[in-house]
């Protein structure tokens, strides 16, 4: 339930076309990328186009004078002094309450797009190296969709076909003996996550295993969390108060006065020195940045998206991790594609329907169906699993018929 939620909430934001991850990865490398380097545009016109900053300066300073000390104090250091308190006397307890953060707004905006970027970077660097692509596979399942009926079936062959190939040949070669050994006594949790670890960790030991795509998802699924998790730290030190509960007192104040919150301040005060010949004098100016008014209604909203992001990213991490780890949960999504079609298999069939996921499709092969059922059509991914279900019990069949006749003439020979 939560995940068809997310992935239709995810599907209202983002853009079509073939791609190989799921809605709320398309959240975090498109949808916030996208969000934040809107605000980061917002800002910079806001900041370089519009008019940021007024001060009150003395009456003896001309039109000329005030726009010189207007712009001096924006480049200055500007601190926040309540106007029921006393400015400090030493200028280095003023600067206790420095604001000059929303100088760096726009360069922070700009490097949370990066950063939220990066782990479908790392996903597109090194998803190759599985020897499949992914998104040109969900490209051409896509395709099919709109392929008159007369060319339908050749496309899926050829897709069937090619998929095959890969799970055939990137597999760790065993003995006979030693896969019927396995087969017979199954795999436990700890053998599972012990396979997944080394996926992880380890991509290139994943690959033969079956379990190099899977484990390099979830580590990219994991990265996109941590990522969410770590921006509230980091805006938590950039902005100087406690970033994580912002959100909270928007709601409280939100019927009231914002300028109750005191997170943004528009009043500030300036200070700065003119030399005039041999003399300097000390200005301290009263200023007010509008833009501060319009910097925390972006944070607000940076806030709820950030949240939103974090809950809907855990809530994913948590169900792909249950759906890899647990191989009922692979053995249950393809079944109910076999049940659809109607192959339903006796206690005989069960045995090789078992060794159809868990030996032949594997964690990857799973994994890749599922990015051609999120991404593409179920209907193209039925007659896909249809195919590569029929194509393995031909393959097995033609293994037990040789086998019986290979043992067949050993008994005659013997006789």
């Amino acid at each position: 339930m939560w995940a068809s939620m997310l992935e239709a909430l995810s599907k209202m934001t983002l853009s079509r076309g073939a791609r190989d991850d799921d809605g709320v990865d398309q959240l975090h490398h498109f949808g916030t990328v996208a969000l934040f380097a809107a605000f980061a545009a917002l800002i910079g016109m806001n900041q370089y186009v519009g008019d940021p900053i007024h001060c009150w300066v003395p009456a003896q300073f001309p039109g000329h004078h005030t726009a010189y000390a207007e712009n001096l104090c924006w480049i200055s250091q500007m601190y926040y002094v309540p106007i029921d308190e006393e400015i400090p006397y030493h200028k280095e307890d003023r600067m206790h309450r420095d604001i000059s953060f929303y100088r760096w707004v726009v360069a922070v905006f700009l490097f949370q797009c990066l950063l939220f970027k990066l782990p479908n970077m790392l996903w597109k660097e090194l998803r190759g190296y599985s020897g499949i692509n992914v998104q040109k596979i969900v490209n051409m399942a896509d395709e099919v969709v709109m392929t008159p009926a007369e060319n339908r079936d050749k496309k899926i062959g050829d897709i069937s076909l090619f998929i095959h190939k890969w799970l055939k040949s990137y597999r760790v070669y065993k003995g006979k003996k030693v896969q019927e050994s396995l087969h017979q006594r199954g795999y436990n949790v700890v053998v599972r996550i012990k396979e997944k670890m080394s996926g992880v960790l380890c991509f290139a030991l994943g690959k033969r295993h079956g379990t190099y795509l899977t484990g390099l998802y979830l580590f990219v699924k994991l990265l996109n969390l941590v990522n969410v998790i770590c921006q509230f730290i980091m805006l938590t030190a950039f902005l100087k108060f406690n970033y994580w509960i912002y959100g909270f007192e928007v709601l409280q104040h939100l019927g009231g006065k914002w300028m109750d919150i005191d997170r943004f301040p528009r009043v500030v005060m300036c200070d700065f020195e003119i030399r005039q010949l041999q003399n300097v004098q000390n200005f301290s100016l009263q200023c007010v940045l509008s833009i501060n008014l319009f910097i925390e209604k972006i944070f607000a909203v940076a806030w709820f998206w950030l949240f939103f992001l974090a809950v809907a990213s855990g809530i994913n991490f948590i169900i792909w991790t249950y759906d890899i780890f647990f191989s009922k949960r692979r053995e249950h999504f393809i079944e109910k594609y076999l049940m659809i079609l109607g192959d339903k298999e006796s206690r005989k069939e069960r045995t090789l329907f078992q060794k159809f996921v868990h030996h032949y499709l594997r964690d990857d092969g799973v994994f890749l169906l599922r990015s051609i059922g999120n991404n593409s059509s179920e209907i193209i991914l039925m007659d896909l699993i249809k195919v590569l279900w029929s194509k393995f019990k031909a393959e097995n069949m033609e293994v037990d018929n040789n086998g019986n006749a290979a043992a067949s003439e050993t008994n005659e020979s013997h006789a």
